[in-house]
Formats: C-alpha cells, sequence, structure tokens
C-alpha cells in the first residue's frame, strides 16, 4: 500500500506547512480582578448609552499592551527565552494610573473603542521606555510606537473622546503573554515584579 503525502500546494491549503501566524507574543499591564470587574460594566454601559454592537471584551483579557513582540506561525523557543531574560532585568517601581476617557481609535473593518489615561501615561511611557531598553539586540519587534490605552470593545461606529467614571488601580507587575490568534485565549509566560 502506498501513502500518499500532499503536494506542498495542497497542505498549504489544509494549514499544514503554513507560514500562517498563529501566536502573537506581548509584554502588557493588566488591572487587578475588582477593577477588570468594573471596567467590565463601565463598558456595558457606554456600550448601551451609545448603541454600540460589539460586545466588551471578558474582564481576563483587559489589559495595556507594552509592546508588541510580533506575530508568529510557532513561536520561536529561543525568543521566548530571550525575551523572559530581558525582562527580569526591568527595574522600576510600581504606580498608580488613573483611566477616565473613553473613545474611538480608527480601524479597518471595527474599531477599538478604548479607555484613555492622562493620570499615570507618562509612568506606562516609562515602563515602555524601560523595557525597550531591555529587550535591546534580544529579538522580536518591540513596538516604537506607544498609546497607554485598554480596549473595551470593537465596534463599526467610532466615537470621539469623552470623559468617563475614572478608574484607578496600582501597576505592581508587568507580564508576557502569548496569544493564540482566532481563538481568544491567553497563556501567560512570565510575570515581573515592579518595586
Amino acid at each position: 500500500m502506498t501513502n500518499y503525502l500532499p503536494s506542498s500546494e495542497a497542505q498549504l491549503s489544509l494549514g499544514l506547512g503554513s507560514d500562517i501566524p498563529t501566536e502573537r507574543l506581548f509584554f502588557a499591564v493588566m488591572p487587578d480582578p475588582a477593577t477588570a470587574a468594573r471596567i467590565v460594566e463601565l463598558a456595558e454601559g457606554l456600550r448601551e448609552d451609545h448603541g454600540l454592537a460589539g460586545h466588551p471584551l471578558a474582564h481576563d483579557r483587559l489589559h495595556v499592551t507594552l509592546h508588541h513582540l510580533g506575530d508568529y506561525a510557532g513561536l520561536p523557543p529561543s525568543l521566548l527565552a530571550r525575551v523572559q531574560q530581558a525582562a527580569a532585568r526591568v527595574r522600576m517601581p510600581e504606580f498608580e494610573v488613573c483611566f477616565d476617557q473613553a473613545g474611538s481609535f480608527a480601524g479597518n473593518r471595527q474599531n477599538p473603542f478604548v479607555l484613555r489615561s492622562d493620570y499615570g501615561a507618562e509612568l506606562l511611557h516609562e515602563l515602555h521606555a524601560e523595557l525597550a531598553r531591555c529587550l535591546l539586540g534580544v529579538g522580536g519587534k518591540p513596538d516604537t510606537r506607544f498609546t497607554p490605552h485598554i480596549t473595551l470593545l470593537y465596534d463599526k461606529r467610532r466615537l470621539p473622546l469623552q470623559p468617563v467614571q475614572p478608574l484607578r488601580w496600582f501597576v505592581r507587575e508587568f507580564m508576557l503573554i502569548r496569544s493564540f490568534l482566532g481563538q481568544t485565549r491567553y497563556q501567560l509566560e512570565g510575570r515581573w515584579q515592579l518595586g
């Protein structure tokens, strides 16, 4: 009996041997569980008030992305080890942030409706810069652009920036997260305390 092996074109059409990204790697800070629950409540209220169709993100997916390190069709293990070592070199005290504005970013099809911060934003910028310094020469593709925000939901409509009930928390740690694209699933790859 002959074993049939599909051609490389057929393998690609089946998703075998494909270079289509399946994983994303990024550094982030996340609100504590009580603050995350309040953020979801706020998102639900804003969604209702403005007639938005998008669904709020789950409380365990709310975060501020510090650095997007790239999308991969299988994450290189050596990259993971190098960025974990770089993260361990970050030195910065814990700090308070306050997110007190909501509005839309322009997207291709869906516009992210986000929380923005003025209070504590400069310290998020400092953490972003310190992490970038530690990541120099490590690999991956650290973001040079950085606008501190928390995505609440995605919607076709775009809304201008508006004040909202302030949400405060202390940033005491940052994390390395592997996101499985299209699965709304995160895997924690490391966490580092500040202070």
